[in-house]
């Protein structure tokens, strides 16, 4: 098989649907991040898209080694495989998380450890988790700006907030945290960029403000997969980009990026109807996430007019419209969104260049 920067021989050796990973194109992306962050350091990149020790090497072995975790099994994987600065960026409140966590914590002495908060429940029992270990932890406050699924809202309750966390006991104030999840999708890039501009405006009123009440604000971190080379050159934020390790067709729709789509799913053609001018491929919601709305799941590449548009827990159905397929014709399938693709597998296998296959990354952190 040959689409562009796709090749893959011998097809017939993977049963379907499995996941492939090509890691040069991986590379290709670490070369962009760094190159858009202006340094290795100046980024806080997101586990949870891979949620791989190989790929997370990869970044290491260039230079990154601060990462941002959505769930406790990232953090582990970070911890023992040579992150040195991990965030927590979820909000802990369940007893069990929160002994994980300062477990993790007290276990790894050598790794600085960070948590968000955005409310007194969250600040009570992580100051309360904290100190059995006599450790104290950073904490991030999560602001909301404009998403409103967690974090305090701008202004003076986020002023007073970030103060109150200064008033723990184990707790330490290091700065804010915002995951601008609004500007995801939205495709006029100046909107995306005026929408930054004014998550920067309230953040710069809480770094003034608490400033000058003598409460330190020493880093700061920002943006999402649509928005964060906004805050790249900011110098007092380290930007927190997610899905662009492995990319894809969504997010490929900000042509501004010059990311590749590096991990895609390889199926089966195993049933047509040429009344309807379809045919049925292997790749249900079982192997693509059906987060994303129907035609967006995920693309056959190669296949530019072919759309899907029935999707159940085994089976995609895909509408031709003049391309041509064929029972038992193996198809690579770019998912509509990465970062949910890579949890539907156990692991992903390592395809070269040239199309070779050698061996697989295995997903360890796929639980959490």
């Amino acid at each position: 098989m040959n689409y562009g920067v796709y090749n893959l021989n011998n097809p017939e050796l993977l049963d379907t649907p499995t996941m492939l990973t090509y890691p040069h194109l991986v590379n290709k992306n670490i070369d962009e991040i760094i190159k858009i962050c202006g340094s290795p350091n100046n980024l806080v990149p997101h586990a949870k898209t891979h949620k791989s020790p190989d790929i997370l090497k990869m970044q290491i072995a260039r230079g990154i080694r601060s990462f941002k975790c959505a769930t406790l099994k990232e953090v582990e994987m970070v911890a023992l495989n040579g992150g040195l600065e991990i965030v927590m960026a979820y909000p802990l409140i369940h007893p069990i998380k929160l002994a994980r966590f300062t477990h993790l914590v007290d276990s790894h002495p050598e790794i600085k450890f960070s948590a968000i908060a955005s409310t007194s429940e969250h600040l009570k029992e992580l100051n309360r988790a904290v100190s059995n270990i006599g450790r104290k932890v950073g904490v991030y406050m999560d602001l909301d700006s404009g998403m409103r699924r967690t974090g305090v809202q701008p202004g003076s309750d986020a002023v007073h907030f970030y103060s109150s966390i200064a008033d723990t006991e184990f707790l330490t104030p290091v700065g804010v945290h915002v995951f601008d999840g609004e500007t995801t999708y939205v495709t006029s890039a100046e909107e995306r960029k005026s929408m930054a501009s004014n998550t920067i405006k309230e953040m710069e009123n809480i770094w003034v403000k608490s400033e000058n009440e003598g409460i330190p604000v020493t880093d700061n971190l920002a943006g999402g997969s649509w928005s964060f080379f906004y805050y790249a050159n900011h110098p007092r934020i380290r930007p927190t980009p997610g899905t662009w390790i492995y990319w894809d067709t969504r997010n490929a729709e900000m042509g501004e990026l010059p990311f590749e789509i590096a991990s895609l799913i390889l199926g089966q053609v195993v049933d047509r109807d040429p009344e309807k001018d379809t045919v049925t491929v292997d790749i249900g919601s079982k192997a693509c996430s059906s987060d994303q709305p129907l035609e967006h799941r995920f693309r056959i590449i190669g296949y530019d007019k072919a759309i899907l548009v029935l999707q159940s827990e085994e089976h995609g159905v895909v509408k031709l419209n003049g391309e041509k397929m064929e029972v038992g014709d193996f198809v690579l399938a770019a998912p509509g969104h990465a970062c949910t693709m890579t949890v539907k597998f156990p692991s992903t296998n390592i395809v070269d260049q040239e199309g070779n296959i050698h061996g697989q990354f295995i997903h360890s952190a796929r639980d959490r």
